[in-house]
């Protein structure tokens, strides 16, 4: 059981840290970005943002998901290739012109979005970047699907230092504030479409099948009303905010969730690794006991993570950031919380999926939009950017539970309650005692809520929370690590021995 848990933790890690750079070198600029940008731009970058969400829901047409379903269909190479370059027809065909139109209707889009006409060639930037990273998509779900999971990582992480570089060029050093940006991103998107598609398309023809297409369009077409329920979810609080508050509430609240989506790094690499493992483990006699056992590994991790995001977010943005984003600090426990509780909708998701009854999945998803909206409506106005955190986390955790609650009558998984009773108490108390306690000082609250954070696996060992298989298989992994470790050093004496 662990060697299986083991490679999944390996596949996470990978992905991890291909597709989490482009966050931590996010958050990282921060310092910059509060201090080059006022509050109203930032918020203006965050509407421009989710109109990009938008926009990419709408051109990606589900081909990201449909090609990777399409590909597997197929045994013959040639076929797969196929499937591959009829993909690219679509989006070119199909998505580009979506893509222009809003490029087009950048004025008017403006005036709706953030309120001024002004903002139009920021909209024409990030319907830019937003074509390229369409195209992008279909080479980085052949990646996948070829399971070139390195390769993948590395064209992530090269993206993102290629981004962060014409990042503090345009913002830094020409100054160009929130427009540049959208022009770094934009340039970005644009080199790394054109080298990923040359990557993936090398030595291919550019046929086309109307049977894949069907396929794809179908599938695609289908998952749209699924991605902009997703939307809602993730991104209408800004609106909301907008059109009740101001733009500088939008602006810090935004800055807020930067911080409070480091808990999604772990989260989204356990995403992509997720289905090979569920999957490729159904017919094991004792697949229910290991899918409860990754549920409660993957909350044991997440909630170390949340408790120390959230006890420290002040602590980090009065050290980070320009004080007029202070504010900031008070939403991300809200936050990090709601990507803890998304975080059961891939763990506890596993009957919907092995019985393939995905027909679940919109219902529940609507109902939590329509959930969320409504918390919008009532809570924004009077309780401001609290209001959207409070109503961010309270949607998730509803779809949450009504996911992990239809996937336990599709599929029954011995959740394992006692041990996850035990982390959520401890969790709630450290968290309780962090907050409650007065600091004398910024670095005496530092030096304590560190300390706290510090006593979560010393909690967990003293409450019995570990069973002796594991804390055998952990004792295990500490001496591989420092064995290697002793040999990394060994030979790097070895080599300082040689080349004097």
């Amino acid at each position: 059981m662990f060697g299986k848990i083991q490679k999944l933790l390996t596949h996470s890690l990978v992905y991890g840290l291909g597709n989490s750079a482009n966050r931590v070198v996010g958050f990282f600029l921060l310092p910059v970005y509060s201090r080059y940008l006022s509050p109203e731009d930032y918020g203006v970058l965050a509407l421009v943002g989710m109109f990009g969400e938008i926009l990419f829901i709408l051109t990606g047409l589900g081909q990201s998901s449909a090609i990777f379903r399409t590909y597997f269909q197929h045994d013959d190479p040639q076929a797969r290739e196929t499937v591959i370059t009829t993909s690219l027809w679509i989006i070119l065909t199909l998505s580009f012109p979506i893509g222009l139109l809003a490029i087009i209707s950048a004025q008017p889009l403006a005036q709706l979005i953030t309120g001024s006409p002004e903002y139009a060639f920021w909209i024409i930037l990030s319907a830019g970047a937003v074509m390229f990273r369409t195209l992008e998509r279909m080479p980085l779900a052949v990646l996948r699907a070829r399971e070139e999971s390195r390769r993948y990582a590395s064209s992530s992480f090269l993206k993102t230092v290629i981004g962060l570089v014409l990042a503090i060029v345009f913002v830094v050093g020409l100054q160009f504030g929130g427009r540049g940006i959208l022009l770094s991103q934009l340039i970005v998107e644009a080199l790394m479409c054109a080298y990923l598609l040359s990557l993936t398309l090398k030595g291919l023809t550019l046929r086309y099948s109307n049977a894949d297409a069907r396929h794809m369009l179908g599938y695609g077409l289908y998952l749209i009303p699924t991605a902009l329920g997703s939307f809602v979810l993730q991104l209408s609080d800004r609106y909301f905010l907008k059109h009740y508050s101001t733009l500088s509430a939008v602006g810090i609240y935004a800055l807020g969730n930067r911080l409070g989506e480091m808990l999604s790094f772990p989260m989204h690499a356990f995403e992509l690794a997720w289905p090979q493992f569920l999957f490729g483990n159904q017919k094991n006699p004792d697949a229910p006991i290991l899918y409860a056992r990754v549920f409660t590994y993957l909350l044991t991790v997440l909630g170390f993570l949340w408790l120390t995001i959230s006890l420290l977010a002040q602590e980090i943005v009065t050290l980070m950031v320009h004080p007029n984003f202070y504010e900031a600090h008070r939403v991300v426990p809200w936050i990090a919380g709601a990507f803890l509780a998304q975080s059961l909708n891939y763990a506890g998701n596993v009957g919907i999926n092995l019985q393939r009854k995905v027909k679940y999945r919109p219902v529940i998803l609507m109902m939590t939009a329509a959930l969320n909206l409504t918390l919008n409506f009532l809570w924004i106005p009077k309780y401001g950017m609290m209001g959207a955190a409070v109503a961010h986390f309270a949607s998730y955790a509803f779809q949450s539970l009504l996911r992990v609650l239809v996937s336990y009558r599709l599929y029954p998984v011995p959740y394992e309650y006692l041990r996850l009773a035990r982390l959520a108490v401890i969790t709630a108390s450290l968290y309780s005692a962090g907050v409650w306690i007065a600091w004398s000082s910024i670095w005496t609250a530092l030096a304590g809520k560190v300390g706290l954070v510090l006593l979560f696996p010393i909690c967990l060992y003293v409450s019995r929370f570990f069973e002796n298989g594991e804390l055998r298989h952990l004792k295990e992994l500490a001496i591989r690590l420092q064995q290697k470790a002793g040999l990394a050093r060994q030979g790097s004496h070895t080599l300082r021995e040689e080349n004097p």
